[in-house]
């Protein structure tokens, strides 16, 4: 059973942290405040494709979800969700110091 709680929790998280980086760096000229946009782009991408892994896994429970593809792709996304939340979040508070 996949714990879908925590996934969706952590989830919404980071994507509520993206939304105040890319709000709070929406007006910037920088490149630092470009790329912290960029990368919630990025972010916002990732969610997209964990979400319909996890509805995949969760819609089919007839599945084993430890030999399925969703399972893998849920993983990596989450993942590259983190990371590109890290990098946006470096990228938000090096514009700060600008």
């Amino acid at each position: 059973m996949l714990p879908i709680i925590p996934i969706l929790t952590g989830g919404i998280v980071l994507l509520a942290v993206n939304l105040i980086v890319y709000v709070n760096r929406m007006h910037g000229r920088s490149r630092s405040c470009r790329s912290a946009r960029d990368f919630c782009a990025v972010s916002f991408v990732f969610f997209l494709a964990a979400l319909f892994a996890l509805l995949d896994l969760t819609t089919q429970v007839w599945v084993d979800p430890s030999e399925n593809l969703a399972l893998a792709i849920l993983k990596s996304t989450g993942g590259g969700l983190a990371i590109s939340t890290a990098s946006a979040l470096g990228f938000c508070m090096a514009a700060r110091l600008d």
